[in-house]
């Protein structure tokens, strides 16, 4: 028991991060430009504020949002755009408006287009509540940030709980059958970070948590998710997933019709403003519905309550976008942009391929002159 709780505490340092493990791998990908993180994998604000900060100088795009944008990558955007991927885990949109402020303050002159995602299908933008006003320069952000925040009797009890076991056991296996067990095992429970290697694709690669080593698990240079060892869906995975969202059970039907399909009014009031100040300023602003699986709006339109509130839903979204001039592209029914199951994993994370389709055919219409502010959407 002893040993156990010795070793889980270790874990549970590296694991919960620390701001020496923020800054060296902050200072380690902009050296390299590999693949990397710093834990926790559900707090990475940090790491990317510092990422930020030191891209600021190249960059002049930015994209807000929680995890169902992170498939979005810098080669998508047209010269001169060059993009970072902002976004981050279970990101509120309370905390997205207050993103955009921050960088309204600190970064408007360097970050001229900014897109942001508005998450219906896992209802952020239904939360109540305020914007939240966050400072994100590197020091402020590492504040009471990590292991050292966390109480010891808190990490103890953690330690001997019967998932960090079995994560134990894990780790110890994945030591064992390193090249070099001796090594594995200091760099897994005693040293910052684990030794540099190749992706699938040749990208240097260094791991900082003690989750997913060596699996290429991590924020690439442009800031997208790799989105390692997950998996592509089948077309009859998928259906089975579309109709189980559109159940009046499934959270995706609460998250919908929890206030009756109204977006929170004071957070779309503050971003529609700073997409007003913003583009007064000469910049642009452009808003997105992530994409879902194909077919899963179509089946939650065909129950009653979820298509009432998803109808009140897009109402208020399109006023509120003719009103403030942006425009929102609507990619909750990715088919009408091409998307297939198999460029999902799950029900609202979409591979890089789909984000890609959905990118190129706004590009293509906006040159036409088919994208206007309200709702942007192509026919099937």
């Amino acid at each position: 028991m002893a040993i156990i709780l010795v070793l889980n505490l270790a874990l549970g340092e590296r694991g919960l991060g620390s701001a020496e493990a923020v800054r060296e791998a902050s200072r380690w990908q902009q050296a390299t430009r590999g693949v990397t993180y710093s834990p926790p994998v559900t707090q990475t604000r940090a790491f990317k504020a510092h990422r930020l900060a030191d891209r600021a100088g190249d960059i002049n795009t930015l994209i807000l949002g929680a995890s169902s944008l992170m498939g979005v990558t810098e080669a998508m955007f047209p010269a001169p755009m060059r993009a970072y991927n902002f976004t981050l885990t279970a990101n509120p949109t309370s905390a997205i408006a207050g993103e955009a402020e921050f960088i309204e303050s600190h970064y408007a002159n360097r970050i001229r287009t900014v897109f942001i995602g508005l998450d219906w299908a896992i209802g952020m933008i239904y939360h109540t509540g305020g914007v939240q006003a966050l400072d994100m320069t590197p020091d402020a952000t590492l504040a009471g940030f990590g292991a050292a925040a966390v109480p010891l009797h808190r990490k103890f009890a953690d330690a001997l709980s019967s998932p960090k076991v079995m994560n134990l056991g894990n780790a110890l296996r994945v030591v064992t059958k390193s090249g070099d067990p001796a090594a594995s095992f200091r760099q897994t429970f005693f040293e910052l970070a684990g030794a540099e290697y190749r992706c699938a694709d040749g990208t240097l690669a260094r791991d900082f948590d003690v989750i997913g080593r060596g699996s290429c698990l991590g924020f690439r240079y442009d800031g997208s998710w790799t989105f390692a060892g997950e998996r592509h869906l089948s077309e009859a995975r998928a259906q089975i997933l579309a109709r189980a969202a559109a159940t009046p059970s499934s959270k995706f039907s609460r998250y919908l019709c929890e206030t009756g399909g109204e977006p929170n009014p004071g957070i779309l009031q503050r971003l529609g403003a700073f997409a007003r100040r913003h583009i007064a300023g000469g910049g642009n602003v452009t808003f997105v519905l992530p994409p879902l699986i194909p077919g899963m709006e179509h089946e939650m339109l065909k129950v009653e309550t979820s298509n009432r509130c998803l109808a009140r839903t897009k109402t208020v979204l399109d006023a509120w976008a003719r009103e403030h001039g942006v425009t929102v592209i609507d990619a909750a029914a990715s088919e009408h942009f091409g998307c297939a199951s198999a460029e999902f994993l799950d029900e609202n994370h979409a591979w890089p391929e789909c984000h890609a389709r959905v990118l190129r055919r706004f590009w293509d219409d906006q040159k036409l002159q088919r994208v206007s502010p309200g709702l942007y959407r192509p026919a099937l």
